[in-house]
């Protein structure tokens, strides 16, 4: 075996059998919970994300704020690292993920300050490596019972992943940072709230080399996303919710022309109305369905236009159970090529429908799947993808300050362009320390 696999692995694995044996020692002393009705759910209480008082990290308190630092490490083994359909490539990879929030606690108004990484090393392809970041703040600002202001700002590094219809298929990933803003005010009116609201992101990738010695220009992918929206919800009932929201955006890209000979700056809207319902926390989701439209300032380029929707609904079976399924449609940005005809994609409208469950069996063991299936449908060239993944996944928590946790997730596209169809099977073992 690989000498660099090995000295990749080891490490990991006797850190999860200690942690495994703390485990089984903590198992023993606990029992089955028994299903029972639910009675009191408070809105956005899942079996997931509910308070665990023996469990949940206590954080340190300066001042009036609560400071709670987490390290993830992760051991994934990915059989098919560059998403390709022929050739595949698997790879060991080792992540190491620290993150701290900072959160007041004030009995009015709001500010949470986070910072977090992901540095991941590959064990036989070193040029797959990545260091992403990111920090960011957000607040919320109580004028009134029913005047609020929120806002927040962030940044961060990522890269591009290698299944992105695209990327650029340089020597290592093409990495980007973004810089973003956003505010939005809300003033109720008895039952009415009227809510406006500004966004902006600015998306900086960086060249790539490639095999020759060369290097692919990203510079024309460069661009500045600004947006503005305005919303009014009437609450017809308690926890009932409709409402109607109209958004704006413009697209402006660095380069007047790219390296492809097109203007691709844009300006677009999207019209919705939904609904908001909670039935006793039990069940509890949102709704909605409209139209979205994006111009393109090139003649070249077709307009994408279509109708969306977005639905998100959270069903608590059981106190220990809870299932959740969500369908959302939107317009994405895309570059890509028709490898055929040389033209270049608009937009994509990208669908995706999904479902999971989430269960305790124990008080402190957590299981979970999933299954999901999206399209991604490229405006101006003749290509659909289509892409499936499932998934698995159980946590086991040892105490307020660690826990263990085991995924397996399954991914597959099938596409009209042969080359870009892949499988990928996933494997990851996460211990995380918090505090």
């Amino acid at each position: 075996m690989n000498k660099r696999l090995v000295h990749s692995i080891l490490p990991a694995v006797f850190l999860a059998s200690g942690m495994v044996a703390l485990a089984g020692e903590a198992a023993a002393q606990s029992g089955i919970e028994v299903p029972t009705r639910i009675t009191d759910v408070r809105r956005g209480e899942t079996v997931t994300n509910r308070e665990r008082p023996d469990f949940d990290p206590l954080g340190a308190r300066v001042g009036s704020f609560v400071v709670l630092p987490r390290l993830n490490l992760d051991g994934e083994l990915n059989d098919n690292i560059f998403s390709t359909d022929t050739g595949e490539q698997g790879d060991f990879i080792t992540t190491i993920s620290p993150n701290v929030v900072v959160q007041s606690d004030w009995s009015n108004h709001m500010l949470r300050l986070q910072g977090g990484a992901d540095v991941g090393r590959y064990v036989d392809n070193d040029g797959e490596d990545f260091e992403d970041y990111e920090f960011n703040a957000n607040g919320r600002v109580d004028v009134t019972r029913r005047t609020k202001l929120r806002g927040g700002a962030g940044y961060r590094v990522e890269h591009e992943d290698r299944s992105s219809p695209d990327d650029v298929s340089g020597i290592e990933p093409t990495t980007f940072d973004v810089l973003s803003a956003n505010l939005e005010g809300s003033q109720t009116f008895n039952r009415v709230t009227l809510t406006l609201g500004g966004a902006f992101d600015q998306f900086d990738f960086d060249d790539v080399g490639t095999g020759g010695g060369g290097s692919i220009n990203n510079d024309d992918r460069d661009r500045d996303i600004y947006e503005g929206s305005v919303q009014v919800s009437y609450e017809f009932a308690p926890e009932y919710e409709a409402f109607v929201r109209g958004t704006y955006n413009v697209r402006d890209y660095e380069a007047a022309v790219g390296d492809d000979n097109l203007n691709r700056d844009s300006d677009g809207y999207e019209v919705v109305a939904g609904v908001s319902l909670d039935f006793g926390g039990i069940t509890f989701g949102d709704f909605f369905a409209g139209y979205q439209s994006q111009d393109y300032d090139d003649p070249q380029l077709s307009t994408a236009s279509g109708p969306v929707v977005g639905a998100d609904i959270t069903w608590n079976v059981t106190s220990l159970t809870t299932v959740v399924g969500s369908i959302s449609r939107v317009v994405r940005e895309s570059t890509t090529q028709d490898v055929n005809t040389n033209a270049f994609a608009s937009g994509r409208f990208f669908t995706t429908a999904g479902v999971s469950v989430d269960h305790e069996l124990m008080r402190n063991v957590l299981l979970g799947a999933d299954i999901s299936a999206s399209q991604d449908d490229f405006e101006g060239i003749d290509r659909k993808d289509e892409i499936y993944r499932a998934g698995v996944d159980a946590k086991y928590l040892i105490n307020r300050y660690a826990n263990i946790g085991g995924v397996y997730r399954f991914r597959m596209r099938s596409s009209d362009v042969g080359s870009s169809e892949f499988t990928e099977n996933l494997f990851l073992l996460r211990v995380q320390v918090q505090y």
